[in-house]
């Protein structure tokens, strides 16, 4: 069936159209699409969303070199809210040498979620204990953070490629597919992997970036669809995507735009809303 991409031209051209009116500065709303304006949506470029701006600021470029920047990526990642992430940094229960004990993540977590402050992002399904009533804080810093503290010498660092890397930390307990490759995709805007072969040719595909697949091919929603052929599929909509919208993107984009694209036709067709509603002032 020949795919339909008209749903996803339409999101791209008017997700990043409203960006660069709220940049501009224009007053709110900045767009008429009734859904785009009710939801909130990441950017059409991953590197343009608030909390990577605070990543490539805070851990990417203060950290720019270190030998655990990888691993403060993967923490990053997990965490996913500045405040928390700053307190890390802050408080030295952080990966800065070979002293750092994951344990002492723990600590700074717990005593977040005492005061009643924000610990984690609301925007990722961050992976939880499978034991009923265990501490969520202590499994996220000493078993998902821990298993790739303990296996940090074996790290790839020769014939490096975001596949490589996303294989090797999802071989580590706690790390689907989805929340690896955005620690990746962080990575690969560094020299850990801007170098990398398959930064043009290659991303996992999470659900949701399969569910816009099928949506754009025709298929069921559910329909079973591999990495590989959803790999194929996402390589046809780079290759053509610039053309038809005029927004220039990363190929690591891709898996976004087609996820955030299944969130909006659920809406459209009736079918399911997003879990976040945008509020003026939050998010990007």
């Amino acid at each position: 069936m020949t795919p339909d991409y008209s749903p996803l031209w339409q999101w791209i051209k008017e997700r990043e159209e409203v960006r660069r009116r709220k940049d501009a500065g224009e007053p709110h709303p900045w767009t008429a699409d009734e859904v785009i304006g009710t939801y909130r949506f990441c950017n059409v470029r991953r590197e343009d969303d608030r909390g990577t701006l605070w990543i490539r600021e805070n851990i990417r470029e203060r950290f720019a070199g270190h030998p655990y920047l990888w691993l403060m990526l993967c923490i990053a990642r997990q965490i996913n809210w500045p405040d928390t992430l700053a307190e890390l940094i802050a408080e030295q229960a952080w990966p800065l040498d070979e002293t750092f004990a994951p344990a002492s993540m723990t600590a700074i977590l717990n005593t977040r979620k005492a005061r009643g402050d924000k610990v984690y992002t609301g925007a990722y399904m961050i992976s939880a204990p499978a034991t009923k009533g265990a501490d969520k804080q202590s499994y996220i810093a000493e078993t998902v953070i821990g298993a790739l503290w303990r296996r940090r010498e074996h790290f790839p660092t020769w014939n490096v490629s975001l596949r490589r890397v996303h294989e090797w930390i999802t071989a580590s307990n706690g790390w689907g597919m989805f929340m690896a490759y955005q620690a990746v995709v962080d990575m690969r805007f560094t020299p850990i992997l801007e170098a990398a072969p398959d930064v043009g040719s290659w991303a996992a595909a999470g659900p949701g970036t399969l569910r816009g697949l099928n949506r754009i091919h025709g298929r069921t929603v559910d329909h079973p669809l591999g990495q590989t052929p959803a790999l194929m599929e996402m390589r046809a909509i780079y290759k053509i995507v610039e053309r038809e919208t005029g927004v220039g993107m990363d190929f690591s984009d891709v898996p976004n735009i087609l996820c955030e694209t299944d969130k909006y036709l659920r809406v459209r067709l009736g079918q399911g809303k997003p879990r976040a509603l945008y509020v003026p002032g939050r998010g990007s």
